[in-house]
């Protein structure tokens, strides 16, 4: 049996080592894979096992390396049920705290580019004046991000000096098209 659990433990080391350095080879190749507990009967059902082990390739192989490892060190000392459920216990408690601490804390750094859609008919400022019939640069607040573009008036004009208030009507090969009055923009 203590030979047996050995090479489990031997095994489960070398695997969850191997396959984290393989990880963080390969970049976030494996980031799509992502399994979790949800059950929906007309109404969301879950066990709550993703707040105790969330099941990503990056827990689970730190739940095997440190089940061998913590194996190794204690099967001299304790019994093989106790230093296997010590181990296992070990393990938990690492990969949760490795979850908790580390990946949701970089995946809050992540961020998702706003879609041009979203910034239609929002306020900008004029940062470089628009000269008639040519072209200038405007700065918009979107999703918490500042932005800023290549921007021309929607309808041929006078210009738009620097500072003014100008509203995003369009969108076309990242060229903000925009007018300083909308009511004037949907009344044309």
């Amino acid at each position: 049996m203590a030979a047996i659990m050995h090479t489990v433990y031997m095994v489960c080391l070398l695997v969850g080592v191997l396959f984290s350095l393989l990880s963080l080879l390969a970049g976030n190749l494996l980031d799509g894979l992502d399994f979790d507990f949800d059950f929906d009967f007309d109404f969301d059902f879950d066990f709550g096992l993703g707040a105790i082990l969330p099941l990503k390739p990056f827990t689970l192989m730190a739940f095997a390396a440190v089940l061998g490892g913590a194996g190794l060190i204690f099967e001299t000392l304790l019994p093989p049920l106790v230093c296997l459920l010590l181990s296992a216990f070990a393990g938990l408690v690492v990969s949760a705290l490795l979850y908790r601490f580390v990946y949701l804390k970089l995946k809050s750094y992540e961020t998702t580019v706003p879609r041009e859609e979203d910034a239609l008919l929002l306020r900008a400022q004029v940062v470089e004046a628009i000269a008639p019939g040519g072209f200038g640069k405007i700065s918009y607040t979107l999703e918490g991000n500042i932005l800023s573009g290549t921007a021309k008036e929607k309808k041929p004009g006078p210009g738009i000096v620097r500072g003014a208030e100008v509203f995003i009507v369009s969108i076309q090969d990242n060229i903000h098209y925009v007018c300083e009055d909308l009511q004037f923009f949907s009344a044309k």
